[in-house]
């Protein structure tokens, strides 16, 4: 499996998709984990999170090679998220 800290998926095929591509497919995934929700089959939500985990971060390496810092946009949210409180 991948040791690079920012990522828990290895890199996918599709990271040749440009940002848009992955954008919509990143959105697909998570209509599927709402089609799930609304079925109450809580165990295909659950798989379609980790699709959407994977494809985010699929997103994440094509930004990253077009030139954003993955890692200060995680570092970023964090802080955010720090003084929002949201942490328990």
């Amino acid at each position: 499996m991948n040791q690079d800290p920012l990522y828990q998926f290895p890199s996918t095929r599709f990271v040749s998709n440009t940002p848009w591509r992955q954008w919509w497919h990143l959105l697909s995934e998570v209509i599927e984990v709402g089609k799930a929700l609304l079925c109450g089959d809580l165990q295909h939500a659950a798989a379609e999170i980790w699709d959407v985990k994977q494809s985010s971060e699929t997103l994440h390496r094509i930004l990253s090679g077009k030139g954003s810092d993955v890692e200060m946009a995680r570092e970023t949210v964090t802080n955010n998220n720090v003084n929002r409180d949201y942490y328990l």
